[in-house]
């Protein structure tokens, strides 16, 4: 009997050594690929305008977002430091060209002609400041939601614009961008005008039908006449949607929201936004490999690793660590030591943004397998 017991111990016991050299084994492998994608965009950055080569205004805050998480992650926070204090230095006086190459005019304080781009910066400041504590990071972010906030009317009963100069389109990603924006600096400040903003986002959209209830799905943006445009649906809204519920159950303690986070994860993961494999994809393949629709993915993960650290819902962590596993085999390059932008292959470099969208998913992998 005791010979019986004793097998059986060390069997387990051999068990768990393999499972704990695997799981091991598997994060050397996400934290060597980590380590190659942020080189790639380190070295892809223009010298003199300090954004990034091959990606555009609104991107270069994602690309800026993924190198403070992987500092985060990594602990290693000097290396990024340097990259973050010479982005908010020289790119806060953004000199924008034409396609001709020829000077159009000066954005300042990460501002510009489009909502959405500004709630990009001002998140990726919030980021900053949560990482490295420098407050000029955070006055940054306020400036730029006070600009966000000219952005708002009582046309379709309220909401901002995804565009100024003319004002146009009232649309998904830049209020949810607005709200998520507000709440973060609502936690960070305890200054009440940013959670009446929050709340007052929340409680517009939800009137909007911008969220289909039916398909569990957001649509991009709303008609003249008020009516949600069905005709788009990207992973990026989707992400950034499953953040501000999160953030209102948060917030609220009411469980309504964190179960609209959920449907909408799980619509995403398990139907809408996946191939027969369980790989993150874009409906089509114009976004999914145009200047835009590269970057969405990556938005999408580190929200779901956000809806994750809330609810603990295992499905969620091995989606991400599903969609990781399947960037290093078939979305990685070993020329350019880069990431692709279609995440099940085959292998499609699509420059910098489209290598910090899967590296964020091999961020929050790496974060997941320790």
């Amino acid at each position: 009997m005791k010979n019986i017991i004793g097998i059986k111990f060390w069997g387990v016991f051999l068990l768990a050594v393999v499972f704990f050299a695997c799981t091991e084994k598997q994060s050397y492998v996400y934290q060597e690929k980590m380590n190659e994608g942020v080189e790639y965009s380190l070295k892809h950055r223009n010298d003199s305008s300090s954004v990034w080569n091959t990606a555009g205004w609104w991107n270069s805050a994602n690309v800026l977002t993924a190198l403070i998480r992987y500092a985060e992650v990594s602990g290693e926070y000097d290396k990024i430091l340097t990259v973050v204090d010479d982005v908010y230095q020289r790119a806060s006086h953004y000199e924008l060209k034409g396609s001709d190459g020829k000077f159009i005019c000066y954005f300042d304080s990460f501002i510009n002609d489009f909502y959405d781009d500004e709630g990009w910066w001002a998140l990726a400041w919030i980021k900053a400041f949560e990482v490295f504590g420098n407050a000029e990071y955070l006055e940054m972010a306020k400036v730029i939601f006070a600009d966000m906030t000219t952005g708002w009317d009582d046309t379709l009963g309220g909401g901002i614009y995804w565009k100024k100069n003319p004002l146009e389109y009232k649309n998904s990603i830049a209020n949810n961008l607005f709200a998520l924006t507000a709440i973060r600096l609502y936690k960070l400040t305890e200054e009440d005008v940013y959670l009446h903003w929050f709340l007052k986002e929340v409680d517009w959209y939800l009137s909007t039908g911008l969220y289909n209830e039916d398909k569990q799905i957001i649509e991009d943006g709303l008609s003249k006449d008020g009516s949600p445009n069905r005709e788009g649906h990207y992973t990026y809204n989707q992400g950034v949607a499953i953040a501000v519920f999160t953030e209102m159950y948060l917030y609220s303690k009411e469980q309504k929201f964190l179960d609209i986070a959920v449907r909408l994860a799980d619509s995403a993961i398990k139907k809408e936004f996946v191939t027969v494999n369980g790989v993150l994809s874009e409906k089509r393949i114009d976004i999914a490999e145009g200047n835009d629709g590269v970057q969405f993915k990556g938005i999408f993960i580190r929200h779901l690793a956000f809806l994750y650290s809330v609810t603990k819902n295992e499905e969620y962590k091995q989606f991400i660590l599903t969609n990781a596993d399947s960037i290093l085999n078939n979305n990685y390059n070993l020329v350019s030591r880069s990431f692709g932008c279609h995440w099940e292959g085959p292998f499609k470099e699509k420059g910098v943004a489209a290598n910090s969208s899967a590296l964020e998913c091999i961020i929050e992998a790496f974060n997941l397998s320790d």
